[in-house]
């Protein structure tokens, strides 16, 4: 990495006692100030009078004298690439360093400019580090109006559009195009939208560059038919293979690849404007695992927005009661992210992590004492920081073992569990693997596969009791009316209200128990009206999938009144994923398979601007 030494300001240490010297760090940029909209710049620090001890870093940028946000909390990951917003402006980079064992602290900050990438009435389409991924940059528009970006194939007649932004009247305007297949021809132009018309600006050609790496084989097994609908084309695939090489991708309804994460990161959850939520591998100051280690919002074109990792917010969880250190006493450890990190109306983040804890002989039935894998449910601000947490440990029966005495392995999480540190194995109590949030009430559901059950907590936007308000499942607080004799899930995935506000309830029945009784029974594709006040459950869609996975999988409600299902993990021996498309009254009209991967969860969107409403 080319590094300006031009770009360099110390600031010497904060506090310091262990050595009589103050900790100080310089921060290095990789290219001097400035530089055009779009362009990564490399954050690098190089610390001074430093006593032995880990360190760790945290980065923060304010833009254009607002305050400063944390990109990057305390991390042993020394460099940062900032990626800065898409418009011109002034920043100031912050690092701070942290000697872990002498508690000394130290800043750098040093100022710099972005500038427009375009002058005049030039529009310029710049190719980016993603071969599918096109930045197209525009002069100012008139403030009141919106700006986008129009493409399509060359040769095609149809139009594709990324998301409108608001014209602020003085900067210009800049936007990933993404939605393209490799190796094309294709037509961009920059779209002006003032009360209701369109002025358009004269296409642009650009081609695609060839896809980086190795991709799974998708196939359609099930052409669409009627009854399918053509307003969500697009399927963004979760590929949960970590270390495999594998990366999240979304393909067209033909199967082609038309965008990938540039990092195998676990995709959790789509956003609008072309953001995504990831769990991803990193290093934290806590223990020497990486897997699911960090929790990051990253866009389109994969440039980090924001991240903290376990230990970081481990270290939160202290004041909070939850002594999260592994090492420090064997009784209790915060282990690891899994599963799950959804965006929540306030800007906030609640992501799901897995706390040990140690109990006597005789709990669980243990003969000995025991290990005990729960979950902790996390409030991340708009900074990644802790403003409130549910902790399982607290609110559900201890009594209540897991439905099949099922274990977790010691070490990096392996069958989907957190990270185990307290002993050889764990019981693997909930395995919580989905969380959705409830507007109306600031609520949330959440859903342990272990116990069968999906729970609405009493979280009131992190001011309410924690307690769980009713659990839906076989023996919960529900009757099911279903002509169906055997209605009820096991071991689900991705339940969820949509319509948002509604008492619609979606999810994957992945028929654990079904499956033991009936080698031949497949996975479920449901939809639950609830009736809280009564307690009665109805069962108005329960689509047969025609496969069986044994793991993963979510659940969605399409913009024609049909929905579509994955079934991730099918085939232990050669793994495979399948998008299965239900019509409202339950027929398959569409499938999309994913070959030689596991596919945590797909998205049907109508382009990759928009996000499902779960």
């Amino acid at each position: 990495m080319k590094k300006s030494l031009l770009s360099v300001i110390a600031i010497t240490g904060l506090c310091y006692g262990a050595s009589e010297t103050p900790l100080s760090i310089r921060l290095l940029t990789s290219l001097p100030s400035p530089q055009a909209v779009g362009s990564p710049i490399g954050l690098v620090p190089r610390i001074e009078n430093s006593a032995a001890g880990m360190h760790v870093f945290r980065y923060s940028i304010s833009v254009d004298g607002r305050p400063f946000r944390i990109v990057r909390d305390f991390s042993q990951q020394t460099d940062f690439v900032w990626n800065p917003v898409l418009y011109e402006h002034d920043a100031n980079l912050r690092v701070t360093v942290r000697n872990n064992k002498t508690k000394d602290i130290a800043n750098a900050e040093i100022p710099f400019r972005i500038i427009a990438r375009v002058k005049g009435s030039i529009v310029a389409v710049t190719s980016t580090s993603n071969p599918l991924i096109a930045l197209l940059s525009a002069p100012p528009c008139p403030e009141g109006s919106q700006f986008r970006a129009g493409f399509r194939r060359q040769g095609e007649e149809a139009v594709s559009r990324t998301a409108s932004q608001p014209c602020s009247g003085s900067r210009s305007n800049n936007v990933y195009v993404a939605g393209m297949r490799a190796d094309t021809g294709f037509q961009i132009r920059s779209e002006v939208v003032n009360a209701g018309k369109v002025k358009p600006g004269s296409w642009i050609p650009f081609r695609t560059g060839l896809l980086d790496g190795d991709f799974p084989a998708v196939s359609i097994p099930v052409p669409r038919a009627s009854g399918s609908t053509a307003a969500d084309p697009v399927l963004i695939h979760s590929i949960s293979s970590l270390g495999a090489g594998k990366r999240p991708m979304a393909t067209d309804m033909d199967g082609n690849v038309i965008w990938y994460m540039r990092n195998a990161d676990f995709l959790t959850r789509v956003l609008p404007g072309g953001r995504f939520l990831v769990l991803a591998e990193g290093a934290n100051a806590a223990n020497d695992m990486r897997r699911l280690q960090v929790v990051r919002e990253v866009d389109l074109a994969g440039h980090v927005i924001r991240e903290t990792n376990i230990s970081r917010v481990a270290e939160q969880l202290e004041d909070r009661g939850i002594h999260s250190d592994c090492k420090k006493d064997g009784k209790e450890c915060v282990s690891g992210f899994h599963h799950e990190a959804i965006r929540v109306p306030n800007g906030h983040t609640l992501v799901i992590a897995g706390l040990e804890r140690m109990f006597p002989a005789g709990t669980q039935g243990a003969k000995e004492p025991v290990d005990i894998l729960g979950d902790l449910v996390i409030d991340l601000d708009e900074d990644f920081q802790v403003a409130a947490v549910w902790n399982s440990f607290d609110h559900f029966d201890i009594k209540r073992a897991a439905l099949g005495d099922e274990k977790c392995q010691g070490g990096a999480g392996r069958g989907g569990c957190a990270p185990i540190f307290l002993a050889a194995q764990a019981n693997g109590w909930l395995h919580s693997n989905t969380l959705n949030y409830i507007p109306s009430t600031g609520d949330f559901l959440i859903s342990m596969p272990e116990q069968n059950w999906v729970l609405k907590i009493d979280w009131r936007n992190g001011k309410g009791t924690g307690k769980i308000l009713w659990r839906l499942g076989e023996g919960g607080d529900f009757t099911a009316k279903s002509d169906d004799p055997d209605p009820w899930f096991s071991f689900q995935h991705d339940p969820g209200f949509e319509p948002a506000g509604s008492n619609l309830l979606s999810i994957l029945d992945d028929g654990h128990t079904r499956f033991k009784k009936d080698p031949k029974a497949h996975n479920r594709g449901q939809v639950w009206k609830l009736d809280e006040q009564a307690h009665t459950a109805t069962l108005v869609h329960n689509a047969d999938l025609g496969v069986y996975a044994i793991a993963v999988g979510s659940a969605q409600t399409l913009s024609n009144g049909g929905h579509t299902f994955e079934a991730g993990f099918i085939d232990l021996a050669a793994p495979y994923g399948r998008a299965v498309e239900t019509s409202p009254e339950g027929k398959v009209v569409y499938a999309q398979q994913v070959d030689g991967t596991i596919v945590y969860r797909s998205f049907r969107v109508p382009d990759l601007y928009t996000a499902p409403v779960k």
